[in-house]
């Protein structure tokens, strides 16, 4: 394939009519993927230096620390070579499956994440017994500046290296084994919780043994009893909280297709003889002024919220402009880091379209009208301008309405507009 081709498909387009979540975090992954080898060079130019250092500072063996972090170095490099095979795999893999494309996704860059640890803490068993076999005296009796205090201290930091890498091994089989057996769905947005919450477990697993470490640090080295207390009180109060927040993850639901009634701002009534005339598939509502700022557009507490204003497709009938919501991948959830509402506008247009023209085709319009949020009768509107890409509307009442949307083929819109609003309608 040629280079722009590659780069093509590599750069997430919001632009693109055919996008999915799926191709989302294929591209994410191979932009980190490939933007991670500069730290493999920085790395390799550290331990280098690291190595000088304990040489010339600390008068350790030169044997001692060539094999040390000699090892350091080939595993990196190992490293860059698993990260090449990983990048040609994702690169391989298909995304017309959204939700299970995004599953093979994240197995497939975990299963290499796990490789690259075994080949580390093999290679470092492997290097520090040589270490000890061949220079254990020297390991013992190895102080710095004659201090006698110090006696050992090299053993210890030789242990490191494989307590570091052993640790790093557990977690990374623990996190493969845990994404492995993700449950199958045809949900992306539930495959995504559980990997969420696969992360926060993680993340209190590493947090909980790590600040235990530091406070018992604290109380042996006997500073004043308050200090332990408390930070021991603020680590307790970070796990509960992390708790909380896995908890409120986990009970999030995705059922009635995703779609909250609660969101709408009136009721939306029913006019005879009304029809669709034209639609816009992906908008997002923007602020319409400096008050806007204030307004909370979705909140979220712990992991888990809701965005209030989810409507994602436009629809323009012969009686007003209607704001509707298709059902697609998250709703109007917020999941995490995941605020679902932005991340289909940008990235979810495939899925988007499909959804809302399947809805449009098999659906009267009774029934499209359950999943309007809002709508504006053409009899209320002041004026509509349309900017580029931005629709703004001002309403006789004063209350003004801004969207933003993807697409760009806008003529067919204009014509509407123009047929409905006549001398109301502006185009800047």
């Amino acid at each position: 394939m040629e280079p722009k081709n590659i780069l093509k498909n590599t750069i997430p387009d919001p632009f693109f009519e055919q996008s999915m979540l799926s191709g989302l975090a294929k591209k994410g992954e191979l932009i980190g993927e490939g933007l991670s080898f500069t730290a493999i060079i920085k790395n390799v130019i550290f331990l280098l230096i690291f190595a000088f250092v304990l040489i010339s500072y600390f008068k350790i063996s030169a044997s001692i620390i060539t094999i040390l972090v000699g090892t350091e170095i080939l595993i990196t490099i190992i490293a860059g070579y698993i990260k090449i095979k990983k990048i040609k795999s994702v690169y391989a893999i298909r995304t017309q499956d959204n939700a299970g494309s995004y599953r093979t996704i994240l197995i497939t860059s975990e299963y290499y994440e796990l490789i690259k640890a075994i080949f580390g803490v093999v290679a470092n068993v492997v290097s520090v017994s040589f270490v000890f076999l061949l220079f254990s005296r020297e390991i013992s009796n190895f102080v710095i500046q004659n201090i006698p205090l110090q006696t050992g201290l090299l053993k210890y930091f030789v242990l490191t290296f494989v307590v570091f890498r052993l640790f790093d091994f557990i977690m990374r089989l623990i996190r493969y084994n845990w994404i492995k057996n993700l449950k199958e769905s045809d949900n992306l947005a539930q495959i995504n919780q559980g990997y969420q919450l696969i992360n926060k477990k993680l993340e209190l697993i590493k947090f909980i043994p790590g600040m235990s470490v530091i406070l018992l640090i604290l109380f042996l080295i006997g500073i004043p009893f308050y200090i332990p207390l408390i930070f021991g009180s603020f680590m307790l109060l970070m796990t509960v909280l992390s708790i909380i927040e896995l908890q409120r993850i986990k009970n999030i639901t995705f059922g009635n297709k995703e779609i909250d009634a609660s969101v709408a701002r009136h009721t939306i009534a029913e006019y005879q003889d009304e029809q669709i005339a034209g639609s816009v598939f992906g908008i997002m509502k923007t602020a319409t002024g400096f008050k806007d700022i204030f307004k909370p557009f979705g909140l979220s507490v712990f992991g888990s919220g809701e965005t209030y204003y989810p409507e994602n497709t436009l629809l323009i009938t012969n009686c007003r402009i209607l704001f509707i919501q298709v059902p697609i991948t998250g709703g109007s959830k917020i999941v995490g880091k995941t605020d679902y509402v932005p991340q289909n506008f940008f990235f979810n247009r495939g899925e988007l379209r499909q959804e809302g023209e399947e809805i449009l085709k098999t659906n009267s319009l009774p029934q499209i009208l359950e999943l309007a949020t809002n709508d504006v009768l053409y009899s209320d509107i002041k004026t509509l301008t349309l900017k580029q890409t931005q629709i703004k509307i001002e309403k006789l009442t004063g209350e003004k309405l801004s969207y933003v949307f993807m697409d760009r083929d806008i003529d067919s819109l204009k014509g509407l507009f123009q047929l409905y609003l006549k001398e109301r309608f502006i185009v800047v």
